[in-house]
């Protein structure tokens, strides 16, 4: 990259970039709530497990019940590995931008 100022190409790269991250994060709080049943039946965990279920992948991969009344959900971890992935992915094109 040269010392000047970046291009418009990186710049979006960029920006895409975090928008994967940030509905990674988005996802990965799906999980963690899902994955305790007191969290996930808490008067915020509700809404939250309703909002965050729209950055999860439907892939259809069946949760595993937890120990803690819970269950992990496949779906929103396969999401969180894709996501995270695709910025990586990212990160090595936009090291040529």
């Amino acid at each position: 990259m040269s010392a000047g100022k970046p291009s418009a190409a990186r710049i979006a790269v960029t920006v895409l970039m975090d928008l994967l991250v940030a509905v990674a994060v988005v996802a990965l709080a799906h999980v963690v709530v899902s994955f305790f049943a007191v969290l996930s039946s808490s008067s915020w965990g509700v809404p939250l497990l309703r909002l965050t279920r729209y950055a999860v992948l439907p892939l259809g991969v069946a949760p595993i019940a937890t120990p803690y009344g819970g269950r992990f959900d496949l779906d929103a971890s396969i999401t969180v590995l894709a996501l995270l992935g695709i910025e990586w992915v990212l990160g090595l094109v936009r090291r040529n931008v």
